[in-house]
């Protein structure tokens, strides 16, 4: 059975222009930029590939097409998260059956059931197919999962892995301590994480830096700290950036702003997500400026909102006179 560790890639989905259809030649372009930069594996069909945006077909497009392309060369983790139990069920086998590594499954949303629901609905994915499920947890969107119910879950043949997600940093160290193998999925987490015994990452950041990313984890696999901890201070911007910003842009398309200004070309998001404004890209990409490989343009004057500037240029008036 593959042993998932490492770097995965929650990749990109990259749209045509006016941003309905998958545009392929950009998908398999970016499959190969992402392998060429050394990353372990990739997570197809990802949320960060806008997953609630796409329809069922493109969903199996995104797991058969990458897992034909990358042919072999990392693991690849398909995320076959559904509404129903069923519906799970028909979409684990479908992405097992065009040779996915694992799957990635969240617990139930929307209506999300009790324990119990949430441990049938696992159970009963995990005996319908045999390669490795990552369980998903993130509490903001899905049923959550406790340390408790992971305990309970980790019983079960074929869960191993999850991902943690919740941005609670208590409750992943909790995951740590319970067993199995545990991905984080915080960006401004990564470094104390690996630090602190998670298998790898499963990160969005990785479509724009990924050789920085790889970097980290090696560094850290080799136990040298202090470089880590010196790399990190030049991607931490950008990630904290991400988790939360002045204008309000959401991480999927912040992921994917980042991926564009890297000079990989994801395309626009898929409404109803919005586009990400100037002043937003300005701020982005100066954020980006740290980077050591994908570094941006950093440009000499930062944005201001009108109000800012305003209150600069009297402050500047001011020192004058």
């Amino acid at each position: 059975m593959n042993i998932l560790k490492g770097i995965f890639g929650a990749m990109c989905t990259p749209f045509q222009e006016n941003g309905e259809g998958i545009d392929l030649k950009k998908y398999y372009s970016h499959i190969d930029d992402l392998l060429e930069a050394g990353v372990h594996g990739l997570v197809l069909c990802s949320g960060t590939g806008e997953y609630a945006y796409l329809t069922d077909e493109e969903k199996q497009t995104l797991i058969t097409e990458g897992v034909k392309h990358v042919n072999g060369r990392c693991l690849t983790i398909a995320q076959t998260t559904a509404l129903s139990t069923n519906e799970c069920i028909e979409k684990a086998r479908a992405a097992e059956g065009a040779g996915a590594s694992a799957l990635m499954v969240m617990p139930p949303f929307l209506e999300p059931p009790s324990e119990r629901g949430v441990i049938y609905h696992y159970e009963a994915i995990a005996k319908a197919v045999r390669v490795p499920i990552v369980m998903y947890n993130v509490p903001q969107q899905a049923a959550p999962l406790s340390e408790d119910t992971y305990r309970k879950l980790l019983a079960i043949e074929n869960l191993d892995y999850i991902k943690d997600s919740s941005g609670d940093f208590l409750n992943l160290q909790k995951f740590i301590k319970t067993g199995g193998k545990v991905f984080c999925g915080i960006d401004s987490f990564a470094p104390f994480a690996l630090m602190s015994g998670c298998t790898g990452m499963i990160w969005g950041a990785v479509n724009f830096m990924p050789h920085e990313c790889v970097q980290l984890f090696n560094l850290i696999d080799e136990k040298k700290y202090q470089e880590a901890m010196d790399l990190w201070k030049l991607m931490e911007p950008v990630c904290l950036w991400l988790g939360g910003n002045r204008h309000d842009v959401d991480y999927l398309t912040g992921i994917k702003a980042a991926t564009n200004l890297s000079g990989r070309n994801m395309g626009p998001p898929r409404k109803p997500l919005p586009n990400v404004p100037a002043p937003a890209r300005h701020d982005l990409r100066i954020a980006m400026s740290k980077l050591p490989t994908n570094h941006t343009t950093n440009n000499r004057l930062v944005w201001r909102d009108w109000q800012e500037e305003r209150d600069w240029l009297i402050q500047s008036s001011i020192k004058r006179n």
